[in-house]
């Protein structure tokens, strides 16, 4: 691969459609193409083909029955495709597919595209016409029925395209969210180059072949493994970088004893006292991992010197939304529904600061989205100037980062990722209520009192400082914190977690899209995602919310684009 010495930003989209593998011996079908026989100016790649070659071996091992097709046309691709997709779903409901490309890729107008060998692209105009959607590919495996379908898309991320016809074409593919139960992976943080190593093999295909090989564990852990493997190959200037919303198990090696494999049940080191509360998950949750913690719960930690701290969230049980007979009850808190927090996670302890996010800004040299719209306690105004640098509100460096959208804050979590070599994302809906609860039970992080006069102690909500700066607005605490708007994050005090502000200050993005319900919900901590939801998940009121509206069980929503100086977020990390 001498001409294209970097496969940049691989991406690895695993679509899980059922709750749970199933204990009997399913059907194993995949598709593999390898395209490295490119000309004109895409330019060929050398390791493809053999990438898929190492692939096809590792998941015959692993009891799939391969077809492999080499250097494809667009009309053999098609058809390839179509005939995978007819297979899946006369093979029955318990079949898992997988379908592993290798190969040339490209987005443009933020639609992904796979390109064939034999196409020919002299600008981005000619990409839909010669080239293959993506998501074509994942509509023929989803209308197949299947229980379950892995997806494999390891495609090289410098842009084919000659430089001086680029323009809405971008470098790398672009983000795809898939279903609840889902589990993208990246064989790079979003953005970064992936090495295509000084062999015959990418490190990635490498890693992931002799994985699928020999290890017998979840596949949530065997990509963590993968992770770890591929930043020791390549001297950490390779992160694998994955976002799960998992609802099942699935091995490429079940462990013939029922076992969970080459791993023990993760244990959490023991709470303090003041997450006593919190109840412990019992029975233990089979999908899981030996965890060694950066730091006892409650005790903070980060992963770099100017890294944002991060505190450890145990494991547990709690009641999620708020019941139909509390009379502070909303129609989207609802059904009320127990949900287990199977493992711990990390979560920052306070919201991203405008310091934290300058300092993103600036080392990724991006330009910040003007336009954002300013809450003033009636119907707010829409500047167009504004961003989170001029925000249109009173702030300094240590305030929450707000006109920051849902896109701003995956784009960060991505760059953290790549930075510390760890798997920041936001946190859930469920994780965000959990952690505000800390092991209440109540409506209200200060008591069971709507407008208790010590309410301004733990969150930053409408009280005489902002009645004073915001009339109009109704219901304030009788009590008065000393900020109108935003407050520095860790003015407050914190909660039993060693979290502050995840009820006040500012709303905060959370990972799912919005449902006006909980019907159908998750109840294991994971994202409630599907594709093409036009609507984000926010959680913990702000600034100008009463003391109704500061509820653990409050919710609202916001379009991922959409920047306010009311909204911000803080990130969770896998452990």
């Amino acid at each position: 691969m001498a001409k294209h010495p970097l496969r940049i930003f691989s991406i690895l989209l695993v679509l899980l459609t059922a709750a749970a593998n199933s204990a009997v011996a399913e059907t194993r079908l995949a598709l593999v193409i390898g395209n490295g026989s490119y000309g004109g100016g895409i330019g060929p790649l050398a390791n493809a083909p053999n990438d898929a070659a190492l692939i096809t071996k590792a998941l015959q091992s692993a009891g799939f029955a391969v077809n492999t097709v080499i250097d494809a046309d667009q009309k053999t691709m098609k058809r390839a495709f179509a005939d995978f997709g007819q297979s899946l779903a006369a093979a029955g409901t318990d079949t898992v597919g997988l379908f592993y490309y290798a190969g040339h890729g490209v987005q443009v107008d933020g639609k992904n595209f796979l390109i064939p060998t034999g196409a020919a692209i002299e600008s981005q105009a000619d990409v839909e016409m010669e080239a293959v959607d993506a998501n074509w590919v994942l509509k023929q495996m989803e209308y197949a029925g299947n229980r379950m379908n892995i997806i494999i898309l390891d495609a090289c991320r410098n842009n084919p395209l000659p430089a001086t016809t680029r323009s809405a074409a971008e470098d790398g593919l672009a983000r795809m969210d898939a279903p609840t139960g889902s589990f993208i992976a990246y064989s790079t943080a979003p953005g970064q180059a992936a090495l295509d190593g000084s062999g015959s093999n990418s490190p990635y295909s490498e890693a992931l072949a002799a994985a699928i090989e020999s290890k017998q564990l979840p596949l949530e852990l065997l990509f963590r493994q993968v992770r770890v493997a591929v930043m020791n190959e390549t001297g950490n200037k390779q992160v694998p970088w994955d976002s799960s919303s998992l609802t099942g198990e699935f091995y490429f090696r079940t462990p013939s004893d029922g076992s969970a494999g080459d791993t023990t049940v993760a244990t959490a080191a023991p709470a303090p006292a003041q997450v006593a509360a919190v109840e412990p998950s019992q029975p233990p949750v089979t999908r899981s991992q030996s965890l060694a913690l950066p730091a006892p719960p409650g005790q903070p930690f980060t992963d770099c010197a100017d890294c944002p701290e991060m505190v450890v969230i145990p494991a547990g049980r709690f009641q999620l939304g708020s019941a139909t007979a509390d009379g502070n009850h909303r129609e989207n808190e609802g059904p009320q529904t127990e949900v287990t927090i199977p493992l711990p996670f990390a979560l920052m302890t306070t919201e991203v600061t405008r310091d934290d996010y300058a300092a993103f800004v600036l080392q990724t040299k991006r330009e910040p989205e003007k336009g954002c719209f300013i809450a003033d306690g009636g119907d707010g105004v829409s500047d167009p100037n504004a961003d989170f640098m001029r925000p249109g509100i009173e702030q300094g460096g240590r305030h929450p980062a707000v006109c920051v959208s849902w896109t701003d804050a995956q784009d960060y979590a991505a760059w953290l990722s790549q930075k510390t070599g760890r798997n920041y994302r936001l946190p859930s809906e469920q994780e965000f209520e959990y952690a505000a609860r800390a092991g209440r039970n109540g409506s209200w992080p200060w008591g069971e009192e709507p407008f208790a006069k010590n309410g301004c102690r733990t969150a930053n909500v409408f009280d005489a400082s902002g009645k004073t700066k915001y009339p109009l607005v109704e219901d304030g605490m009788p009590c008065d914190d000393g900020f109108a708007q935003t407050a520095p994050v860790d003015a407050l005090a914190a909660n039993a977690f060693g979290l502050k502000g995840m009820i006040g200050n500012v709303w905060e993005w959370v990972a799912d899209c919005y449902h006006p319900s909980y019907a159908g919900a998750p109840n294991d901590g994971t994202a409630w995602i599907e594709d093409g939801c036009s609507e984000r998940g926010l959680r913990g009121s702000g600034y100008l919310n009463n003391a109704w509206q500061s509820r653990f069980a409050m919710r609202d929503k916001g379009g991922p684009n959409s920047r306010e100086a009311t909204l911000g977020f803080r990130l969770a990390r896998d452990l």
